[in-house]
């Protein structure tokens, strides 16, 4: 990245002067500190999880009834 892109705070800008976007829509998935793909799918991953948790304890524990 090239100094002129970044703001005085240190932020790099989301568009160039023209108006088209810095980081183009491709790239924004695969880019950064850690890729958002990587991100949605620990995500969905832990809300299966916690889903798997309800559906396990209602068969077992307090919530079974009988």
């Amino acid at each position: 990245m090239s100094k002129g892109l970044k703001a005085p705070d240190g932020r790099i800008k989301d568009r160039l002067p023209d108006g088209r976007p810095v980081i183009s829509w491709e790239r924004r998935w695969t880019e950064g500190a850690l890729p958002l793909w990587l991100i949605a799918t620990g995500g969905g991953l832990a809300v299966i999880m916690v889903i798997g948790l309800f559906f396990a304890g209602s068969y077992t524990g307090v919530g079974a009834g009988g």
